[in-house]
Parts: structure tokens; sequence; C-alpha cells
């Protein structure tokens, strides 16, 4: 029995495992985690009823950083600190701040305005762009591993959705041309 990723194609958090998992086999059930049998089943698997999830045998791992965790420990993907940690937790924080803006949006609540959550999840954002800067005119453009990989799918994804704006980001710009290319970049494009 090989690895099993349930996910949406279109969310971030999914893609970057799916990434991961470029020379690796797995099978990949996608579900939508709002309604129906789909919200039903996930729930019975993972009581934090988000995605990924992946199913290893007897193994059920929870949250796409976990499922990095449980396969770099497998696969040895990469060597990771502490600082590569924290630049983890940054790209996870912007990622979650635009899927928060996403369900705002899509639950009513206008995000134009000037509420504060909505404006926390925006400055979020940016200030994490900010962060990110160096390394992703540096390392970002030299290398393809679960970082870039990460910024990839944030960037593509809050691109798609409307959640970002990066025509004052040449790094931005740069580093998604640099990347856009990539096979199993383009097998995982989010559908339009």
């Amino acid at each position: 029995m090989g690895y099993v990723l349930y996910g949406s194609k279109t969310s971030p958090f999914v893609r970057r495992i799916r990434i991961l998992l470029e020379n690796i086999p797995y099978d990949f059930k996608e579900v939508n985690i709002f309604e129906g049998q789909d919200a039903v089943d996930l729930n019975k698997i993972n009581p934090i009823n988000q995605i990924p999830v992946l199913v290893d045998g007897d193994n059920t791992i929870w949250d796409s950083r976990q499922v990095f965790n449980y396969l770099n420990s497998l696969h040895r993907f990469q060597n990771m600190d502490w600082q590569d940690e924290n630049l983890l937790t940054a790209i996870d924080g912007a990622m979650n701040a635009g899927v928060a803006l996403l369900l705002m949006k899509r639950s009513g609540i206008k995000i134009d305005e000037p509420l504060m959550y909505v404006q926390r999840q925006k400055e979020r954002m940016e200030s994490i762009l900010d962060f990110l800067k160096p390394f992703i005119m540096d390392q970002g453009l030299k290398s393809w591993d679960f970082h870039t990989i990460s910024i990839y799918c944030f960037l593509d994804w809050a691109l798609f959705r409307g959640m970002i704006n990066i025509d004052t980001r040449p790094e931005c710009l740069t580093f998604l041309k640099k990347h856009k290319d990539r096979k199993i970049v383009t097998l995982t494009a989010i559908p339009v």
C-alpha cells in the first residue's frame, strides 16, 4: 500500500505536497471540504477537518507542515534547522492569512472595508512578503526545495484568488517566471 493524499486541486497547502511528491508514487483523492459526503468522510479521518491529509498504511498525518515533516523523515528531501522552520512558519502564515480572507469573502464579508481582522490579514501577508524578499531574490531563484515550492504555491494561489497584488514586487514576478514552466508546476496548476 502506498501513500494516499486527500486534498483539492486549488489548495496551496495541498499543491505544495503534490509538488513535493513529484518523483514518489501516490494516489490523489480529491475532496470538497465544504459540503457533501466528502466533508463528512474527511472529518472521519481528520478531526481538524482540513486538507491535505496523508495516509500511509496505519499512519494518518494532518496538516501540510506535518505531512512535509513526515515525508522528509522518510525521504530526506532537505535538512532543516530552526531558521528553515521559521521561514516555513512565515510562508504558512501568509497562506493562512490568504485563506482566511478568501473564506471571509465567500462568507459575504466585504474584505475591501477597513475591518480590523481583515486589515490584520492583509498586513500580515504584506509583512511576510517583505520578510521573504531577500530569500526570494537569492535562494528562491537558485533552488527548488520545500521553501521555494511553498512560496511558489502561495504566490500563484494568492494571485489566482485576487488576494495580493505584486505589481510593485518585481522579485515575486521574477520568481514566478523562473519556476512557472517546471513540469510539476504545470501538472499541478490550479484548474481554471
